[in-house]
Formats: structure tokens, C-alpha cells, sequence
């Protein structure tokens, strides 16, 4: 499993309306419950949430990877989303995000499924050049293609 395998442009919002961490994280779920990605949409944001709790998502560099294991996942996805406003997340680098990758990993992925996408995502943020693209792109189709590695499959 790799992010090209579960990042749809469907799942790429601009202009997050929410103003926390925990808003986020629910608006953005609320758009994998709409896509039945989840069967119970409380027990997984309960599971990103008590994640967060354990130790936080926000990676720094104003980025953040929320994700929870919960069996309330029936299909792995992610959803991208850049916000309107600054959010404290209790980042890292003590700076707030406002660019938020939330991954939602099937029961059976979660052995390691979760690791190997947080790994590539992680090492695609390293890249100075991705980040600033994410950052400004208006274009879903773009997200996925520079996420892709310049490859587009929709």
C-alpha cells in the first residue's frame, strides 16, 4: 500500500473551516464517513484523537499527520487538507499547522500499512520543493500528482 493507492482528489479539501486540532480532525473525518470509509466515524476520531493525546501528529514546518487504528476503517484512505486559518497543534517545532494529512488505515493494513504510508509521507515533506508546492496549488489533481512524484493516476 502506498499514498497513491488511497489519496482520491475527493479527499482534497482547501480551506479547512476548522480552527482546532479536534475540529479538524472531525471535518476531515466527516469526509471519509461520507465516502463510507468509515462504519462508526465516533470510534475513529476517538482512536486520532487518543493518538494525538499519546504524543503529537504535528511534524513541524506548519504540517501534521494525524492517524488512529480503529476498526471503524473499512477502507484505507487519506485526506489532504490545507486550512483557512493557523491551528495549534502542539507541533514539534512549537509552530502551528495549517497543512494536515489524515490517514485512515484498515484493521488488516494496520500491522504495518500505517507505518510504511507515514514513512513516505514523512520522507516526501523532507522535501522542501514538495512542501512549498502543497502549500500553494489550488489543484487537487496537482496534490495527488506531486504526492505521486509527478505521476497522476485517477
Amino acid at each position: 500500500m502506498e499514498v497513491k493507492d488511497i489519496l482520491t482528489k475527493e479527499l482534497v479539501v482547501f480551506d479547512l473551516e476548522a480552527t482546532t486540532k479536534e475540529a479538524a480532525i472531525e471535518e476531515m473525518a466527516e469526509m471519509l464517513d461520507e465516502r463510507d470509509i468509515l462504519a462508526d466515524k465516533a470510534t475513529y476520531v476517538r482512536a486520532v484523537l487518543d493518538r494525538e493525546a499519546h504524543s503529537t501528529t504535528g511534524i513541524g514546518n506548519n504540517i501534521a499527520i494525524p492517524h488512529g487504528k480503529s476498526e471503524s476503517v473499512t477502507k484505507s484512505a487519506i485526506v489532504f487538507a490545507r486550512t483557512k486559518e493557523m491551528i495549534e497543534w502542539e507541533s514539534l517545532d512549537d509552530e502551528p499547522v495549517n497543512m494536515i494529512f489524515l490517514l485512515a488505515i484498515t484493521d488488516s493494513d494496520k500491522t504495518d500499512g500505517h507505518l510504511k504510508i507515514l514513512a513516505e509521507i514523512a520522507t516526501k515533506l523532507m522535501d522542501d520543493d514538495i512542501v512549498e508546492s502543497l502549500k500553494n496549488t489550488r489543484d487537487k489533481e496537482e496534490v495527488i500528482r506531486i504526492l505521486n512524484g509527478g505521476v497522476v493516476e485517477i
